[in-house]
């Protein structure tokens, strides 16, 4: 057959010597890698066909840009911006879990929550509300704690309301919660188990929440030469079996016990009121019982130490356990040994609380509103300076 020269020019042909190193097959004399196992082939007779790695160039590219973003990111501008922009970061952060309440008590939305500050309280209704219940409020008030509310909600108005037969006892607080008269209450105890009962038969629930530690202070006329007791000694005085000063190495006189409501005694863990003394004197309010105890020789009487601890003209009692001789002062000059109540040292404290109506009504509101601003950090910053141990003051 005849070919011609053209045809022989594009007719591959192989070349001696390109045998594949690897696999030993002859491979045309163009090729640069094995036909067979793809091997690259001997190219050194051909240098202008150079074998380059694909991705040796992108390697080279890749690092060189690392590299660029190390040295831009230390330069000491770029640190300083990272910097800012973390603080920044971590105090908006810090700001938003501040922002955001913890829940003490209730169920669903009626949650009692614990705000740093009055103004964060939501719900906050409007109008004027009647509180009442146990007198211990008076050192709230008189240290702002209403004040304060009014400034931040001033469409919140509170009033307290007095009971018309003079019974200051914590039952009839909370009869007069049930009966509307209040919007809340304040209770120097826990809630009994016949007003749970008395507030089911009306359809209403009710909510205690615990807003304080108090300290009990026992106090007499100033002229006592005595200055300790202990608690069996002060049981015995107000159950009448210790009826002389001189019985517990004072004067010669007569003891007259001064209580606004038998009631009070359950403070002293006594719980049958018919035991009380017969020489007891009672009084309306605890202004009533501080001027009891200032004008009659040989009076004797107890209450929170908020109420008595700015008083002149008593002598303020060093109370022990019972049977104990170690005497414990409620008070530092006119400041309660709060720490000493907080840690139980001080052998009678007691907890506070306010009752709330669960009824749908706006005294609902407004006791869940209050409780709110009293438990905020702001709030028990108040509690604290009226003589009381604040529950959830945060720690600084």
């Amino acid at each position: 057959m005849y070919f011609s020269n053209q045809s022989k020019k594009n007719t591959p042909t192989k070349k001696e010597n390109n045998i594949c190193p690897k696999c030993s097959f002859d491979n045309y004399h163009a090729a640069l890698y094995c036909e067979i196992c793809f091997y690259p082939l001997n190219v050194v007779k051909y240098p202008s066909q150079k074998l380059t790695p694909v991705v040796s160039q992108p390697k080279m590219v890749e690092v060189e840009t690392q590299n660029n973003l190390q040295q831009e990111l230390q330069k000491p501008s770029v640190i300083s911006g990272l910097l800012v922009l973390s603080l920044a970061i971590a105090l908006w952060f810090n700001y938003f879990l501040e922002r955001r309440p913890t829940y003490i008590s209730g169920n669903g939305k009626d949650k009692i929550a614990l705000y740093d500050s009055m103004s964060q309280v939501k719900d906050v209704p409007s109008g004027l509300f009647s509180y009442g219940g146990a007198l211990y409020f008076a050192s709230l008030v008189t240290h702002g704690m209403n004040e304060t509310m009014l400034q931040t909600h001033p469409d919140f108005n509170l009033r307290y309301t007095k009971p018309t037969n003079q019974d200051q006892s914590y039952a009839h607080g909370i009869k007069m919660l049930l009966d509307g008269e209040l919007s809340f209450a304040f209770n120097g105890r826990p809630l009994k188990d016949q007003e749970y009962v008395q507030a089911e038969l009306r359809n209403i629930e009710l909510l205690q929440v615990p807003i304080a530690i108090d300290g009990i202070t026992v106090f007499g006329n100033h002229d006592l030469e005595v200055g300790n007791l202990s608690l069996d000694q002060v049981k015995d005085i107000f159950t009448g079996k210790i009826t002389n000063w001189r019985q517990l190495g004072g004067a010669d006189l007569p003891i007259t016990p001064v209580l606004l409501t038998p009631e009070n005694l359950e403070i002293l863990a006594i719980n049958d009121l018919t035991q009380v003394s017969a020489s007891t004197q009672y009084v309306s309010n605890y202004t009533l019982t501080l001027r009891k105890v200032i004008a009659t020789p040989g009076a004797i009487s107890f209450t929170s130490t908020s109420l008595v601890q700015n008083q002149q003209g008593i002598k303020v009692f060093n109370l022990a356990a019972e049977h104990s001789a170690e005497y414990i002062a409620p008070m530092t000059g006119k400041q309660p040994n709060l720490e000493l109540f907080e840690n139980g040292t001080y052998p009678l404290t007691r907890r506070l609380f306010v009752v709330i109506r669960q009824d749908g009504t706006p005294d609902q509101l407004a006791g869940k509103a209050y409780t709110e601003m009293l438990l905020s950090h702001q709030g028990q910053e108040i509690v604290e300076d009226s003589g009381f141990v604040p529950l959830y003051k945060k720690k600084i």
